[in-house]
């Protein structure tokens, strides 16, 4: 049996467990579960900062022409921010037609924001929101340098490390070549043996999508999705559209590559970010599959992919959209034309950076809804299907980040055909 049909199994088992757990009312025992998965993700995000490092370092140690390096790269983050901004513009769109806010009455809105209150826990992501919310520009562009790599490292700040990872790389290119000759080899075998690692560590994926799902299905249940339901059928939908219609074609135009053995190739992959909601811990598998199985080339998915990771969060974006717009119908708040622009800038801006872990998607949501003007408090309306919907824009970031890798290196091959004719 083939590993994406083993975790697609584990998935619906334990969507069963769960619904089963939730109904016999001892959704406690989800807990016991829930070690499983969380062992997996932790193994997979142990491997994923150096399997990142060392694969950009290789790569851009590898591109011998620096201009291509540039160009790759270029590429990439041009198409990272048109699909996040037009994601964004989408889901704004959607939600302005749809309008899901407006159905949520006054008394269920006042039962789910009691509800939420009660736990406490949505006060402090808030106040964590509205400080992530204060950081400049210039914070920003700091952040992209370490003061301390191995820091860095502990903290898991990807785009640091990023950096880092292709200052070194460059650095290589200026040493002795004959010393670069020792390198490169050196590099290229840890990360064979950090493939081989994912690998023997992806054999736990079904029971540990069976144990996260359980444990998720078994804590929320549907009580939530069923409140909110047109507000979470609006968002999925625009993220589903987006992912077949947008990222297919987009392979299929620009990449030249059929959309459906895409999907097909991937589909390991997409049920891994649906059941982890971690882009970082999907990586290694990702950059797997789209080597072996779409064809990729090793430099192009060293540098593309763990560069989407990090700044492709269109999921999020529609997330973003989708949101602002509803918590201002639900507040009873009319944006302007301008609010709006500004969400498609901020939210666009957001993302990157962002860690791919779950639930950052409310963090940088309160720098959305700051900048309209938006209350923060309206957060605690959709915290209760935030996992579920972290769940699903995971599957379209990560599927985005590998449409990016096939686009980029497909151009690259055609350039250097045309060239090779010259």
């Amino acid at each position: 049996m083939k590993l994406h049909t083993k975790i697609l199994l584990g998935l619906l088992a334990g969507v069963a467990a769960g619904l089963l757990l939730a109904l016999l009312q001892i959704g406690g025992v989800a807990a016991y579960i829930r070690p499983v998965g969380d062992i997996f993700i932790k193994l997979l995000k142990m491997i994923a900062i150096p399997l990142i490092m060392i694969s950009i370092m290789s790569a851009t140690a590898a591109f011998v022409d620096l201009k291509k390096l540039g160009r790759v790269g270029l590429k990439g983050v041009s198409f990272f921010l048109v699909s996040m901004g037009f994601a964004v513009a989408l889901g704004i769109a959607a939600a302005t037609l749809f309008q899901p806010g407006k159905s949520l009455d006054p008394e269920r809105k006042a039962a789910i924001m009691a509800e939420i209150q009660a736990d406490g826990d949505w006060r402090q992501q808030i106040a964590g929101s509205g400080q992530a919310a204060q950081k400049s520009v210039a914070d920003f562009l700091l952040s992209l340098i370490p003061a301390n790599p191995f820091r860095a490292m502990a903290e898991g700040d990807m785009l640091a490390l990023i950096t880092f990872s292709i200052l070194l790389g460059l650095a290589f290119n200026l040493i002795a070549p004959g010393k670069k000759d020792k390198v490169l080899p050196l590099l290229d075998a840890a990360n064979d043996a950090l493939i081989a690692l994912v690998k023997g560590v992806m054999k736990l994926a079904p029971l540990a999508v069976f144990a996260l799902i359980a444990s998720v299905t078994a804590q929320f249940g549907f009580h939530f999705l069923l409140a909110l339901l047109e507000y979470s059928l609006v968002t999925m939908g625009v993220m589903a559209f987006f992912l077949f219609a947008y990222y297919g074609l987009a392979v299929w135009l620009l990449g030249r590559f059929h959309p459906l053995t895409f999907f097909k190739s991937l589909r390991s992959v997409g049920l891994l970010a649906f059941s982890t909601s971690s882009s970082n811990a999907v990586l290694p598998e990702n950059m797997i599959s789209c080597e072996q199985k779409l064809g990729i080339g090793r430099g192009v998915v060293s540098f593309i992919l763990p560069l989407g990771a990090t700044i492709n969060m269109s999921g999020t974006s529609i997330y973003h959209g989708v949101s602002a717009v509803f918590i201002a119908q639900v507040f009873g708040i009319a944006l302007t034309l301008q609010q709006q622009l500004t969400i498609v800038l901020t939210a666009t801006l957001a993302a990157v950076g962002t860690a791919g872990i779950p639930g950052i998607g409310i963090i940088t949501l309160a720098m959305v809804l700051g900048s309209a003007g938006i209350p923060l408090e309206g957060i605690g309306l959709i915290i209760g299907v935030e996992r579920i919907l972290d769940m699903c824009r995971t599957v379209l970031n990560v599927m985005g980040d590998s449409a990016a890798a096939l686009i980029v290196d497909r151009s690259e091959k055609r350039r250097e055909r045309k060239r090779a004719w010259i």
